[in-house]
């Protein structure tokens, strides 16, 4: 992709090059419905559920009460089948950060709770990259049209950004983890189509999130007090405070090469000047 920020011609032109693959949306949707027929094989092979467990266990969590239904069942049936909760959580966590389909949020709270501090954490940060990079290579690969219809302006607006900082996208990647310019699904699916290198992506994405999943981890250790779930004020203005430090890198480099810029054009003319008057 060009260097050159996006017009509104540009995008037109991405939209009938994609316009030419119309065969990726249908592979799209096949590997989202093997995946989702795998996690249904993974359910069918899950311990024996009473019919109120399932339906404390099969709902959209809206909020705390759900979330404490839910580990009412699983935390039972993680004491022998601990493997088969440990990787059920994975998958469901992975699948649902590929597709940007909402629920990640609701999992890493509950990891918390499940598995404890440490190894929540480290299955959080492990999961949610990787979903993050699986969705990454979705985007690039077959997702690039739907990106494209239906966030031609986010886009624009994204692409320019990384533009101007392209020599310094791990720092920026980091940024954007921290700040709510963007949300995290949107930067997930428009990071390849925008020119972001995956390895500032999955750096960026692993370091970025850390600050938040803390969060969702304690809350999920007090689970059983917990009242609300969301960050606090104070949580979110220091995480947001971190994302504009993860920019003061980033903006010294910019200040170092345009210093470098303006002394060698300096010290350019001055040599002009010399060879004139000699």
């Amino acid at each position: 992709m060009s260097q050159a920020d996006f017009t509104e011609l540009d995008v037109n032109k991405l939209k009938e090059e994609v316009e030419k693959q119309k065969n990726n949306k249908f592979i799209l949707l096949g590997i989202f419905l093997v995946a989702l027929v795998l996690f249904g094989v993974l359910l069918i092979f899950s311990p024996e559920l009473s019919q109120d467990e399932k339906e404390k266990l099969f709902r959209f969590p809206r909020g705390v009460e759900d979330l404490r239904l839910i580990h009412e069942v699983i935390e039972k049936y993680s004491e022998q089948n601990y493997t088969f909760v440990l990787f059920a959580f994975c998958y469901l966590y992975i699948f649902l950060q590929s597709f940007a389909i909402p629920g990640p949020v609701f999992l890493s709270i509950l990891s918390g709770a499940i598995f404890g501090g440490v190894q929540g954490f480290m299955l959080v940060c492990f999961c949610a990259t990787t979903g993050a990079s699986c969705c990454y290579g979705l985007s690039y690969t077959l997702g690039r049209g739907l990106v494209l219809k239906y966030f031609p302006s986010w886009l624009v607006k994204f692409h320019n950004m990384i533009q101007s900082n392209i020599k310094h996208t791990f720092f920026y990647m980091l940024f954007l983890r921290l700040t709510p310019i963007f949300p995290n699904w949107f930067v997930n699916i428009s990071s390849p189509i925008v020119g972001m290198p995956i390895s500032s992506f999955f750096f960026g994405t692993f370091f970025g999130l850390m600050p938040l999943n803390i969060i969702h981890i304690s809350a999920g250790m007090t689970l059983s007090s917990l009242e609300k779930i969301g960050a606090s004020l104070q949580n979110i203005l220091w995480i947001t405070l971190l994302g504009f430090l993860a920019l003061i890198p980033t903006l010294f480099k910019k200040k170092i090469e345009q210093f470098d810029e303006k002394h060698n054009k300096e010290a350019v003319a001055a040599t002009k000047s010399e060879k004139k008057n000699n």
